[in-house]
């Protein structure tokens, strides 16, 4: 089936989110190097969305399982975080090992449980963001609609969606929330305070590493292969003396890294593509500093950024192979 006009809608609002994130990401770029870096990702990344697009089908209807799943990750891990004290990672770890548990109850189905993480993504909002809970609720009841329809269709088999439909969710619920003035009256999630620094990018090549052999070599669903490694992580850091408002930091790097291991073979087809990718994310979410910080989905959207630029860069060898000398063989 081809893409047909809803396909190049939603992709058309995907787009958007990705520029908005990246392109914020580097307004402020110190040096001519980093204007260069960021301009010639950007063209691999294009590469990417023109062949995920084009690759896409028309969108799948909405189903209210995957609102309902939305729904429920975004106001556990919400609710956890914010009235339990729960460390944010740890809480959405939670919530995706439950979404694995139902899964293989088959109380739910896959798309289903992806739903309910890209609402988990949306449960970690940060504090830099203040709107009432019920436009954090309505933000995952979005993010998951935009799920049912983008899942299977639009863009397919790349990890880091899951965390952009978070985002998009968000981003529509809180310009609600603006026009209707209900911003800036409550406080939700305490402050992670600090930045990511140079630390995150092992952090984020081992979760995505980690959750890619789970996912290929084991027969765990999906949400077990996120969820439990994220859980021991994130707890161990949590627990850890001396790393502050930093551990925090690194945990969301594993998640985010984790996210993007849910990329299809037929996209990356092995490891040292999605190194290559995760060192991508990790590295972009060092750089990211900007005015998204504390954003639902954030890492999410970096690591779709990541996959798409390493997705470009390998069908780019794979034309330009037989002109280069020896031909060098691309997995």
């Amino acid at each position: 089936m081809k893409p047909n006009a809803g396909t190049y809608v939603l992709a058309a609002a995907m787009f958007i989110g990705i520029v908005m994130v990246y392109v914020t990401s580097f307004t402020y770029a110190p040096t001519i190097y980093m204007r260069v870096v960021a301009t010639l990702l950007g063209l691999v990344g294009l590469v990417g969305v023109w062949l995920a697009v084009a690759s896409s089908h028309p969108p799948a209807r909405v189903r209210a399982m995957d609102v309902a799943t939305g729904l429920v990750g975004t106001m556990a891990t919400f609710l956890l975080a914010r009235e339990l004290g729960v460390q944010p990672v740890v809480a959405v770890s939670l919530v995706l090992v439950a979404l694995g548990i139902a899964q293989s109850r088959r109380v739910i189905d896959f798309p289903a449980t992806c739903s309910g993480f890209a609402g988990g993504f949306v449960g970690l909002i940060g504090p830099s963001v203040t709107v009432s809970w019920w436009w954090v609720a309505l933000s995952g009841a979005i993010a998951g609609t935009l799920w049912s329809m983008v899942g299977p269709a639009v863009m397919p088999a790349f990890g880091g969606r899951i965390g952009l439909m978070a985002f998009l969710g968000s981003a529509i619920a809180y310009g609600i929330a603006d026009f209707l003035g209900g911003r800036g009256d409550a406080d939700l999630l305490p402050p992670t305070d600090g930045l990511p620094t140079w630390a995150v990018v092992p952090v984020g090549i081992t979760g995505a590493l980690v959750t890619w052999l789970l996912r290929n070599r084991t027969d765990l669903n999906y949400m077990f292969c996120v969820g439990l490694p994220a859980l021991a992580v994130s707890a161990g850091i949590a627990l850890a003396p001396g790393l502050g408002s930093q551990g925090a930091v690194m945990a969301s790097a594993w998640l985010g890294g984790a996210a993007l291991a849910g990329t299809a073979l037929t996209r990356l087809p092995n490891a040292g593509w999605i190194f290559v990718a995760a060192l991508l994310y990790s590295g972009l979410m060092v750089r990211f500093t900007g005015p998204f910080q504390g954003y639902a989905g954030a890492i999410g959207v970096l690591a779709f950024i990541g996959e798409l630029g390493t997705f470009g860069l390998r069908r780019t060898l794979q034309r330009l192979a037989p002109r280069l000398p020896g031909k060098p063989r691309v997995a």
